[in-house]
């Protein structure tokens, strides 16, 4: 009786657990929920991506085009357009308004046909068909592309995303950019005295650039208010600026205006005379916006000029080519490649900057996107006259590295008690931020200069503007980034889906070492080898000329003793490399194979001797 009763438990049993399976299977259909335990949480969106995707105010739809039936297509893109997928399907999720289509542009279709109309642009694979990876955004009767999903910008997927959405909301022409600048841009520019001593020959070719994107508008440098209709403010090398208009700089930035302050304790596009006069040499003029820097919380010093050893520049003197660690010539290592606007950037030049760094106590968020390195130091910008290439070493050092350019974030508080006497400015006056506010700061003017920055060539009577370096992609990345909503500022760089074996990665990059200090011994062996033999084919006699030495013959049969022992030391760093390698791929094969299982059997036991109550395993079983 009791085994009946027990099996006809179990049977119920059953079927209780089967009728919950799908229940929670029809629930878990309908409700829209997740829990997101990756690293850098790479699929959950971002609040600001979630404000512009629930800010969609009429219907539309996103038409995803993916060549995934491409037989050819490698599997790295495959694995990526999938993720492209999923990524739109969040962002679909977020908003009933919002809708995702997803196509395969076959070859010769008429969804190829479509994505092309749409620009969506095709890439060659190995077979020579195009395959497609790319999105259109219809929104109120307007098409809005992204031509590619670029894998290497795969930290900012969602930005990019977003981004489309941003831009379809926005109504209205191009951003206006308003440019106050103590130096002329242009060579028609004389409208202060001031700027008609230092106007240029020729133009500054990075507002040509920037006019490609925006609307820009020349400032006066003495205004008193910044104009309502400003998208964004970008002050540049601001020299005697009065108190009245850093108060408007600082109002415009209180009441939420975008700002990009470039400064410089040394701008050699600016040359300071005075200096000249002094020392018999220029050197660069100073700028300031010390009130306004109060306000944002920044600590800035216009007397000092950054070197850095590590970053030095080779420049020509009368001795020959030397190092100049007052102009950097900055790498990939200097960029913060978690944010948008410097994450794929590899080269700049910046020439006698300056840096900033958070103020004690400010509760500032700053975040510095170019830095030094930790071989750096200070000089005092007068001292630049009496420093020439042969003794540039002559500063002081200084903990690092520091921030060359940075974004400064936070609800600023003002460092005017009230409005300036006399000042026109028509608004009230505002203590403090309603909001985070956002400004970018840069401590160098001259990298936007022609000189260290742009090549003006005529081709066929076409000017030609080409790029020396990313200055001016720096430059247009910042503003571009700054002109967005301000839910775009505010999403995060996401992580990487791939995820690399950070110890394998550790230990090639050991034997590579290893093996490359073998490599740069035998090098070095070789050029004294060279050395001597040329030097016994100097003195050889006339009439020996095509017989070899039997010193030479020696040293050539050591050099190939070398050689040979070269070959074999190489060949056993590779085969300890590869033991290396697979000896961590067996341990994590047996870590993937017998730890999960061993934890499911420890669980069950313990489970089996609770429920048993400390019965033994084996015994008869009493019969009712």
């Amino acid at each position: 009786m009791r085994m009946k009763i027990n099996s006809l438990f179990s049977a119920t049993s059953i079927l209780i657990m089967c009728a919950a399976l799908v229940c929670l299977n029809f629930i878990a259909a309908r409700i829209n929920a997740k829990l997101d335990l990756t690293g850098n949480r790479l699929y959950s969106l971002s609040e600001g991506s979630r404000a512009i995707a629930a800010g969609i105010d009429d219907e539309a739809v996103i038409q995803y085009f993916f060549s995934r039936s491409a037989e050819t297509l490698p599997v790295m893109l495959k694995d990526y357009g999938r993720r492209v997928q999923e990524m739109l399907n969040e962002f679909a999720a977020l908003s009933p308004r919002l809708r995702l289509e997803v196509y395969d542009p076959r070859p010769d279709s008429d969804e190829e046909e479509m994505a092309v109309r749409y620009g969506i642009h095709g890439a060659q694979i190995a077979d020579g068909t195009s395959f497609f990876m790319g999105a259109a955004l219809q929104f109120q009767g307007e098409t809005h592309a992204i031509p590619f999903f670029d894998p290497r910008r795969e930290a900012f997927l969602e930005y990019d995303i977003a981004s489309l959405l941003a831009r379809a909301r926005e109504t209205g022409g191009r951003k206006v950019v308003g440019l106050l600048s103590g130096m002329a841009l242009s060579s028609q520019q004389f409208t202060q005295p001031l700027m008609m001593q230092q106007a240029s020959a020729e133009d500054w070719l990075f507002v040509q650039e920037l006019e490609r994107t925006f609307e820009t508008r020349v400032l006066s440098v003495g205004l008193e208010e910044i104009p309502g209709d400003i998208d964004l403010l970008l002050v540049l090398h601001p020299l005697a600026v009065s108190e009245k208009t850093e108060y408007a700089i600082e109002q415009y930035i209180l009441r939420g205006g975008k700002a990009a302050l470039i400064v410089d304790p040394s701008a050699r596009s600016v040359p300071d005379t005075s200096q000249a006069a002094q020392f018999g040499r220029e050197t660069g003029s100073r700028s300031n916006l010390p009130t306004v820097f109060k306000t944002i919380g920044v600590h800035y010093d216009d007397q000092l000029v950054v070197a850095d050893s590590r970053y030095s520049t080779r420049v020509s003197s009368r001795s020959g080519p030397v190092q100049y660690p007052f102009w950097l010539s900055l790498d990939g290592d200097s960029f913060n490649r978690d944010q948008i606007i410097t994450a794929l950037l590899e080269s700049m030049m910046l020439i006698e900057p300056g840096f900033f760094k958070p103020a004690p106590d400010s509760g500032v968020g700053f975040t510095a996107l170019i830095s030094t390195s930790r071989s750096l130091g200070t000089i005092r910008s007068s001292q630049l006259a009496l420093i020439t290439p042969q003794n540039a070493d002559k500063y002081q050092p200084a903990d690092g590295p520091l921030a060359l350019a940075a974004l400064a974030t936070g609800r600023f508080r003002s460092a005017f008690a009230e409005k300036p006497d006399g000042s026109s400015y028509a608004g009230s006056h505002l203590a403090q931020a309603d909001q985070d506010v956002t400004v970018l700061l840069v401590g160098d003017v001259d990298f936007i200069s022609n000189s260290y920055s742009l090549r003006n060539l005529n081709f066929l009577g076409q000017n030609i503007i080409q790029p020396l370096n990313h200055n001016i992609a720096f430059l247009t990345n910042a503003l571009e980034f700054m002109t967005g909503s301000t839910e775009l500022i505010s999403i995060r760089s996401r992580g990487t889906f791939q995820r690399p074996f950070e110890r394998v990665a550790e230990i090639e990059k050991k034997a590579q070492a290893k093996w490359y200090s073998v490599e740069q011994e035998l090098t070095d062996k070789i050029q004294e080898l060279q050395r001597t033999l040329n030097q016994l084919q100097s003195a050889r006699s006339q009439d020996n000329l095509l017989t070899l030495t039997r010193e030479q013959q020696a040293e050539i049969d050591r050099f190939k003793i070398e050689q040979l022992e070269f070959k074999r030391k190489r060949r056993d760093v590779r085969k300890n490399l590869r033991q290396d390698i697979e000896r961590l791929g067996t341990i994590l094969a047996v870590v993937n194979i017998t730890v999960v299982p061993s934890l499911v059997l420890l669980a069950g036991l313990y489970i089996y001797f609770r429920r048993a109550g400390g019965r033994p395993l084996l015994g008869k079983r009493r019969n009712a």
